[in-house]
């Protein structure tokens, strides 16, 4: 499910602030759902955890028979836990300042790493992406950057863009402040209907 930006991601290395940007940008944020690649992730991290335990619990219980000190051995995995498991979670922030697209993508706890950055007039079409009238904008796209809740998210959008030499798809799923902007900014090749946030 989609959430708006509450700040949450300024600490993670987001360089604008609302506050400070004027009365045209706009800002939205979006946490992925489970993908193959997370679930590869949280399948991986739960093998890891269970191993641990596993290994632990052959060594104090079985070897040595010194069964008080897994107490510590669970301390030990839970902070293996928080340690480990944010990296199963990933956030994008879109956020339209000065007249460009900016997509940040948040694994965890980590610092947000720019994924797009590009001058938004300079598009070759934002469409819906379950819209078939707009489906030849897709035609000769090199490479896809899908930074949405997951494909068939509502209110998802693509656009088209060239990033670092090659026609570029970004999938992004769109909100009312945020088609505004690139409407704004971009002009005609922006269609903008109706979405729910």
């Amino acid at each position: 499910m989609a959430k708006k930006q509450v700040n949450q991601h300024k600490d993670n290395g987001i360089p604008f602030k609302e506050e400070t940007s004027g009365a045209n940008y706009a800002e939205f944020s979006i946490t992925r759902k489970p993908d193959k690649e997370i679930k590869t992730k949280r399948f991986l991290f739960i093998l890891l955890y269970a191993v641990v335990l596993g290994i632990f619990s052959y060594v104090f219980l079985v070897l040595t028979k010194m069964a008080y000190v897994m107490a510590i051995v669970l301390i030990i995995e839970y902070i293996i836990i928080l340690a480990t498991w944010h990296y199963s979670k990933i956030d994008y922030t879109y956020i339209v300042e000065k007249g460009n697209l900016h997509i940040y993508k948040i694994v965890g706890r980590c610092k947000a790493k720019e994924v797009v950055n590009v001058k938004i007039s300079e598009n070759q079409g934002i469409c819906p992406a379950d819209d078939e009238d707009y489906k030849n904008l897709l035609d000769g796209v090199e490479a896809t950057l899908d930074c949405a809740i997951s494909p068939k998210s509502e209110d998802l959008y693509f656009a088209v863009f060239d990033i670092n030499g090659k026609k570029t798809a970004v999938y992004f799923n769109a909100a009312t402040k945020l088609l505004q902007m690139l409407h704004y900014y971009g002009g005609d090749n922006v269609v903008v209907t109706y979405v729910s946030h």
